[in-house]
């Protein structure tokens, strides 16, 4: 409860205000009185009360000269000036402090409760904004490089339109409008042996790697001092993308990939190859130059590792990829909103164009599918984030690796989605089985004391009572019956200890019409009779 202090010198008015003024009800206390301003000062730094109302003319020192001392260490502290003059120069130096609530004397007593209501209900949402805003502060530094991060990574899977990137996004995630934006991905071979250790031990290579990587790019930047940002991205088990963002110094970013690859060589034994994208000329425009980064790398597979290659339009033939590039956008929203049967849909249609599609090369599938997995993955972590996905990421990238033909690629690829679809669906079940059991209990502690019809309960749930019977038991392990009477038991427990009801109070208050049917499963399942608890 808030508390109040009153300044007047006159006792008939703090007498009138203490006895008519109904403080209970408008949630204060009076924490003191004091009838001259040095008093109230004093008065004020021994209680600290949450409010002030105090006269205008007080001997030795006037209200309002209280209110500016008041107002210069506690400039939220609500006053309410009480006067009795009429004087507008009061009033105007009153709302010079803040003061925006001056009241005449005779006040009646409905008016200053309704003061007082309006300036606790300013203080309430002053100090809710105040608890909102603090804890928005201590949140903003973890959730910003969130944001970021995923934001960084949407623009390697999501084909963004211009007006789908506004300015106030970019400038709370910390990233300016670039004039030009270029992908990098580096690839970290993993050779035989390595497949065969621990994933430990290989997730500690991989730790190494990316050390390495921000090390090596936070030096040149330093060096460089541009105005360009290098982000880098951790988009699988084995790739790294490099996002440029108005960087244009091409030989001195493929002088730091060759210093890269020569330091995780040297130190980690692990070959990384660098594939480099063409310049964009939109930030909307990086996914175009991320999948040129990936078609650049392919040719590290015949050519050797330990290399940086850029892409060049002339070895591809057709750029079937970009073809699908609807498609996968529709797919991301579908999972974005959990809607498996419009995805279903668009897996069939895409399905049809892969196995139709001419001229379309493995790669090229091979860049779709890790495209459809990592939205599932997205969308399986942010739904159910203490769950293990399906198939994880490590264990896909693994074995895309081993499909050679564009045949078995795509029927793999539909095994994947389809028992995907089928986990989702459960899960999705789940939580609606889980929603009706939550209902069930609801039910009960709302109507513990009165007869509970189990039939009434399946009945406005619209669901079998068998059905709901069944449900109840695999979910909580126990049948509704033996449920309803622990229920009751607890309460009854809490009722009894309190030491206000006798025992057959306590057995009509939790539902029991039977007494001695109380005290029978009451000792059951506490060991104890109702008379010996208390």
């Amino acid at each position: 409860m808030k508390t109040i202090m009153l300044v007047d010198d006159d006792p008939h008015i703090v007498k009138a205000l203490t006895e008519h003024i109904d403080w209970p009800s408008l949630g204060l206390n009076i924490a003191g009185t004091a009838a001259n301003g040095v008093e109230a000062l004093e008065l004020f730094q021994r209680l600290r009360p949450d409010l002030v109302m105090t006269d205008v003319y007080l001997p030795g020192m006037t209200g309002l000269e209280v209110t500016q001392k008041l107002r210069r260490d506690h400039p939220h502290l609500p006053i309410i000036i009480l006067s009795g003059y009429d004087e507008f120069e009061n009033a105007r130096a009153a709302m010079r402090w803040g003061v925006n609530h001056f009241l005449l004397k005779p006040a009646g007593v409905e008016e200053i409760e309704s003061v007082l209501r309006e300036v606790l209900l300013e203080q309430d949402v002053r100090e809710r904004h105040e608890r909102l805003e603090q804890t928005y502060k201590q949140e903003i530094g973890r959730v910003v490089p969130y944001l970021r991060k995923l934001f960084l990574h949407e623009l390697l899977t999501t084909r963004y339109q211009a007006e789908e990137l506004p300015a106030q996004r970019m400038e709370y995630v910390g990233i300016r409008m670039p004039a030009q934006v270029r992908a990098i991905s580096l690839q970290l071979h993993r050779p035989g042996f390595l497949t065969r250790m621990r994933e430990r031990d290989w997730q500690l290579l991989r730790y190494g790697a990316a050390d390495i990587i921000q090390e090596t790019v936070k030096e040149q930047q330093v060096v460089q001092m541009s105005d360009g940002q290098v982000e880098i991205v951790d988009y699988s088990d084995q790739v790294f993308v490099l996002l440029l963002l108005d960087v244009d110094h091409l030989e001195q970013m493929e002088s730091l990939l060759d210093r890269m690859m020569d330091q995780i060589f040297t130190y980690l034994k692990i070959e990384m190859s660098a594939g480099i994208g063409t310049s964009k000329g939109h930030l909307c425009e990086m996914m175009d130059s991320y999948l040129e980064s990936r078609e650049a790398l392919e040719k590290a597979e015949f050519q050797g590792g330990s290399r940086v290659y850029r892409y060049d339009s002339s070895d591809t033939l057709e750029p079937c990829v970009t073809d699908y590039s609807l498609l996968l956008r529709q797919w991301n929203e579908c999972w974005a909103d959990m809607r498996t049967d419009l995805a279903e849909d668009i897996w069939v249609h895409l399905r049809t164009l892969l196995d139709e599609g001419s001229g379309t090369s493995i790669q090229d599938v091979q860049v779709v599918a890790v495209s459809l997995f990592d939205t599932l993955i997205h969308s399986w972590n942010r739904h159910y984030p203490m769950l293990a996905p399906p198939l994880a990421m490590s264990t896909f990238l693994r074995e895309i690796q081993s499909k050679y033909a564009l045949q078995d690629l795509v029927c793999w690829m539909d095994g994947i989605i389809r028992n995907w679809m089928d986990q989702t669906r459960k899960e999705m079940g789940e939580k609606k089985s889980n929603k009706l059991v939550e209902q069930v209990k609801q039910y009960v502690e709302m109507h513990y004391a009165e007869e509970i019809s189990f039939e009434a309960i399946a009945k406005g749930l619209f669901v079998h009572p068998k059905y709901l019977s069944q449900l109840f038991k695999r979910v909580t392990g126990e049948n509704f019956v033996s449920y309803v009477n622990g229920y009751r038991i607890q309460r009854a427990m809490e009722l009894l200890q309190s030491g206000h009801y006798m025992v057959y109070e306590v057995s009509e208050m939790t539902g029991f019409r039977n007494a001695t049917y109380f005290s029978q499963v009451f000792k059951m399942l506490t060991g104890k009779s109702p008379s010996e608890i208390g």
